[in-house]
């Protein structure tokens, strides 16, 4: 099998061609039209990249030459050039090593020492991890990630943090304070001072909106988009700063999956206030965990919370109860439910009335139940782990 290499291609480029046109079966491995001294002129021009990386980890850690030259090229990549292949890295250990009377490493050879060099690194942060006193940043953090400051900037991050925060958490606050925001109330005006806009809404039909919203504003003719508007780098809705997209249109019409923060057409007036608020407790009820679901149905009227033991789509079904009258818009905007592993998508959510709820032909499963209702007193577990197996096993594995 014969290769062409393009002169224009860069070296990374040109050795994944060359490595994927390898044959280990043939006496000589290499493609037709290309010679040793060829994918040697390659790989130290490669070198001249990443030659110094590799002798600094083979200085300083524990890493092999092998182990190194494999972790380096697999893992980095420089701006515009692509990552090396696992064939394409045997070619370069074969060349650089000088090694070229025998064939270039195989694939699996080459599996072999990337897997050991990550098995030496993740030890490595094991240990830096636990180089200081508990709690650990792994039973701190979902992801945690090793980051480096000069000692003076550790010092100030020291002394801006409040009780009970941990690092990342001073970092996320002072981010997001130097954060260009405007206020969903200061679009709306900007929108209405300067555009004439009489609609503004939150689309909630994507999914995941509410970490990227999408605003439908009503205006009266296209025109520039409001200064106030154009510079503003995230949406502020209560004290969380959001990124935001802005769809005008001359001719909006109100839909289901409107969330309206303002409107004032012929068919609907939503006051600001009223509107910007109504955002607010969606945004915050969008995801919610177990107890704080709990609270919300209880401050609503709810008496209990069932799901269906069968998944709705990819997500739970969840039925909110009510002694009486059910309340249609009970956890209207809930989305996501948040366990202590896992995160749920909630497909479906039907609110019904203690008696309906009894009635029920379909198998449901009881995570909470007040005193009223009739339904048998079930408090919630203080255990997150026995709240999330409350959760029927078909409901569980929908879960991210």
């Amino acid at each position: 099998m014969g290769v062409e290499i393009e002169p224009e291609w860069q070296p990374a480029t040109k050795l994944n061609v060359v490595g994927g046109a390898l044959d280990f079966t043939s006496v000589e491995p290499l493609p037709d039209g290309v010679t040793r001294d060829q994918i040697e002129e390659i790989c130290y021009t490669i070198r001249e990249l990443y030659g110094e990386y590799v002798d600094e980890l083979v200085a300083e850690t524990s890493l092999s030459r092998r182990e190194a030259q494999t972790w380096v090229l697999r893992t980095l990549a420089h701006e515009g050039t692509d990552r090396l292949s696992y064939e394409a890295v045997g070619l370069y250990i074969w060349a650089i090593g000088r090694a070229t009377e025998g064939d270039p490493l195989s694939r699996t050879i080459v599996t072999d020492y990337y897997e050991r060099a990550e098995r030496k690194i993740e030890r490595a942060e094991a240990t830096l991890k636990r180089a200081g006193p508990p709690p650990y940043p792994d039973d701190v953090y979902d992801d945690p990630a090793v980051l480096w400051v000069d000692a003076p900037v550790a010092d100030r991050l020291r002394g801006r943090r409040q009780p009970e925060e941990t690092y990342s958490d001073v970092i996320e606050r002072l981010l997001d304070g130097t954060t260009a925001g405007l206020s969903l109330a200061e679009l709306v005006e900007s929108y209405r001072s300067e555009r004439g806009a009489d609609y503004v809404a939150v689309e909630t039909v994507y999914p995941e909106w509410d970490r990227d919203l999408r605003l439908v504003v009503g205006v009266d003719e296209p025109e520039t988009t409001p200064a106030a508007v154009k510079e503003a780098a995230a949406l502020q809705v209560g004290d969380e700063p959001r990124a935001f997209t802005v769809d005008e249109t001359t001719d909006p019409t109100h839909a289901d999956a409107h969330l309206v923060g303002f409107a004032d057409t012929a068919d609907l007036s939503v006051p600001v206030e009223d509107g910007v608020e109504r955002v607010r407790r969606a945004l915050a009820g969008v995801e919610r965990t177990l107890p704080e679901l709990v609270d919300d149905l209880r401050s609503a009227g709810g008496t209990a919370l069932a799901v269906a033991d069968e998944p709705a789509g990819a997500g739970a079904h969840l039925y909110p109860v009510f002694l009486e009258s059910a309340s249609p818009d009970a956890l209207a905007h809930l989305e996501r439910l948040a366990l202590d592993d896992r995160t749920l998508s909630v497909g479906r959510v039907s609110p019904v009335d203690a008696e309906t709820y009894r009635g029920l032909d379909h198998g449901t499963t009881l995570l909470w139940a007040g005193e009223e209702g009739g339904l048998g007193r079930r408090p919630l577990p203080d255990d997150p782990v026995e709240r999330r197996e409350l959760f029927p096993a078909r409901v569980l594995a929908t879960s991210t």
